[in-house]
């Protein structure tokens, strides 16, 4: 039986995407209805509340299909979730190409706000530019509070009180140097910037962010940007 989207993330979805019972056009031009549906509405369509709601509940239901077919590592509820939300709004596509998966596959829950709210562009459908939508990225943040937020139920996990002992984590996931003549560190995200020194192989590193193939690292652990080095010459450290 297909895993179903909790109730946070069935209200997410409804408070972003609104509910029209008659066939518009959204932002980016195509024709809508009900909660955010698009397949195969044209103009002039209409359906009652009911038939909304059971358009989502397939919708959310087809979404989580297509997470729990890429996603290889296990979700909470509220993280499969906020996932569905993701898929909901861009589609399948986007996940399936995305650094998001890549990384999360890898085990780096952490990074999931941070590469949701990326995706906050869409192309203006008078000028064919992609511009950054307020909507957008109200809703990236909403995932990603959704992500971060537990369901376990522990009263530690979920106590508001600040502890007065804090420690750093140390389960960000862990990158090796594959380049065997060595890595160049550059100070920008391109061949254009200089560089600043070469990692030997084999030298472990932490990803600090992602841009266009380029990757921020932290050499030290201390969560200091270090300088910018080519994704492609990483590998994800197996202990």
């Amino acid at each position: 039986m297909a895993r179903k989207v909790n109730s946070a993330g069935i209200k997410l979805v409804q408070t972003f995407e609104g509910l029209k019972l008659e066939a518009y056009t959204c932002p980016a031009g195509i024709w809508t209805i009900g909660y955010g549906h698009t397949k195969g509405v044209k103009k002039g369509d209409k359906i009652t509340d009911a038939e909304a709601e059971k358009i989502l509940a397939q919708d959310l239901a087809q979404c989580g299909e297509q997470i729990e077919k890429c996603v290889n590592v296990p979700l909470n509820d509220n993280q499969f979730a906020a996932l569905a939300s993701f898929v909901f709004n861009v589609g399948i596509g986007s996940l399936t190409a995305s650094s998001l998966l890549r990384r999360l596959n890898h085990g780096d829950y952490d990074c999931v706000p941070s590469e949701l709210s990326k995706w906050v562009k869409a192309s203006n459908p008078k000028t064919g530019k992609k511009v950054t939508l307020a909507g957008l990225v109200k809703r990236r943040a909403a995932e990603g509070e959704l992500w971060l937020e537990t369901d376990s139920g522990d009263a530690f996990l979920n106590s508001q009180d600040m502890p007065q002992q804090v420690h750093a984590d140390d389960s960000r996931t862990i990158y090796r140097v594959a380049a065997r003549s060595g890595l160049r560190v550059r100070s920008g995200a391109s061949t254009s910037y200089d560089v600043i020194k070469v990692l030997p192989l084999d030298t472990q590193v932490y990803v600090i962010r992602e841009k266009e193939g380029w990757a921020a690292i932290d050499t030290e652990g201390d969560g200091a940007l270090d300088g910018w080095v080519a994704m492609d010459f990483l590998r994800v450290h197996q202990t």
